[in-house]
């Protein structure tokens, strides 16, 4: 798996290489043509794209360190590269941010107002279809490649797509006497730069700090409590790196399985979190369950059952029997596995006063009845080693 997700990350570089290619084309022109138009409307959308620039290029950086595999410095890899570069983008946003409401304000007390030429909102439009098709390229891209900084990127896309609308209308009101309207949309789009600043150093610091959505924990627990032999999940610890999702989990599974049964089914746990909900990796423990010793006893009591009526009846019997089996017939007569093996099937026989009797955690000891012309009492010995075997049988003639 960590080549598929360097991989993926590869190919979510070409989206981030478009956004920085189209915000320098975008950012030159806005802030040339808001010199010539007066527009700080537009002079502020351009900063806005320059630091989207800047954003970009560190999420880049990011991307391409996160696809440095794991050494014996980090373990995990260096996928939280990813979450730092964003917020290294967001410092900067911020910064870029409060210098766009310090100049806007300063000229709004110094009652700075120039003439502005309407020509500047054709600047905003191109902008606006310009960012709107760079959205949709890096949206599906970042379904396909399932990176979140891409993801982000995307949304910033569509937001300045947005602000390039909302700068045109600006522009075009300001032309028709209306300066004060150039101002205030000058005024929004820094407020606007510092929310989405807040925002990516929010969930920068969320994922940093191993932070995690608990709506997600919720879900993984219902699924893997699903799966047969499972218990009860006792725990889930969820943390990001980057765009990977890695789980501690800690589930119940009976006393009663093997130690192959229960890996086996940590090894099910972590296909089905990785298939169908992308989890980077999960480490998964296995606690004993408390289950109560009546109903224990009579789940294995009616297990052992079922395999003492193949054994009597002489039915897989290379299954069923231990290879220091041994048997000890009514006649005193000793029968090892491979003697027992040749002896002819038989009818179905029918057990009654049937008992078992947990000797230890492993061993459980059978007595009953049957009769085939005679009534004779029988002892048997199970011991479980990955299976349940039959070590020892012995059958006594019982005289009315």
């Amino acid at each position: 798996m960590n080549n598929e997700r360097r991989r993926k990350l590869k190919l979510a570089e070409k989206g981030i290489w478009l956004s920085i290619s189209a915000y320098i084309l975008l950012s030159i022109g806005q802030i040339a043509v808001a010199e010539l138009t007066h527009s700080e409307a537009l002079r502020a959308n351009g900063f806005n794209n320059l630091t989207d620039i800047l954003g970009n290029i560190a999420i880049l950086i990011g991307i391409r360190i996160a696809r440095i595999p794991a050494d014996d410095d980090h373990v995990y890899g260096h996928w939280k590269i990813e979450s730092i570069a964003s917020l290294i983008s967001s410092f900067i946003m911020f910064l870029v941010g409060f210098e766009v409401l310090r100049e806007t304000i300063m000229n709004f007390i110094a009652n700075k107002n120039e003439s502005i030429d309407p020509i500047g909102a054709w600047a905003g439009v191109i902008s606006a279809i310009i960012m709107f098709f760079v959205y949709l390229y890096t949206r599906q891209l970042a379904k396909s490649t399932q990176s979140q900084a891409l993801a982000a990127s995307s949304k910033d896309n569509l937001a300045d797509a947005v602000t390039s609308i909302g700068t045109a209308i600006a522009i075009v009101a300001a032309s028709f006497n209306m300066a004060w309207l150039d101002h205030l949309v000058a005024l929004i789009i820094g407020l606007f730069i510092i929310k989405t600043a807040y925002e990516i150093f929010r969930d920068s610091v969320f994922s940093l700090s191993d932070g995690f959505d608990e709506s997600l924990i919720d879900t993984y627990k219902n699924e893997i409590e699903q799966l047969p032999k499972i218990k009860k999940v006792k725990m889930i610890r969820g943390r990001t790196y980057g765009s990977n999702i890695f789980l501690d989990v800690v589930v119940e599974m009976s006393p009663d399985l093997s130690v192959f049964e229960s890996h086996e089914m940590t090894e099910k746990i972590e296909q089905l979190l990785q298939d169908k909900y992308e989890v980077y990796d999960t480490d998964v423990h296995v606690e004993p369950a408390d289950l109560p010793e009546e109903r224990h006893y009579a789940s294995r009591s009616l297990e052992l059952l079922s395999k003492e009526e193949k054994v009597l009846n002489r039915q897989k019997s290379q299954e069923l029997l231990a290879e220091n089996f041994q048997f000890i017939a009514e006649n005193g007569r000793i029968y090892d596995k491979e003697a027992y093996k040749k002896l002819m099937p038989r009818e179905n026989l029918a057990l009654h006063h049937y008992e078992a009797q947990q000797v230890s955690k492993k061993t459980f000891l059978l007595e009953y009845r049957y009769t085939d012309g005679h009534s004779y009492q029988v002892s048997s010995i199970w011991r479980r080693n990955d299976n349940w075997y039959c070590i020892h049988r012995q059958e006594t003639e019982i005289h009315d």
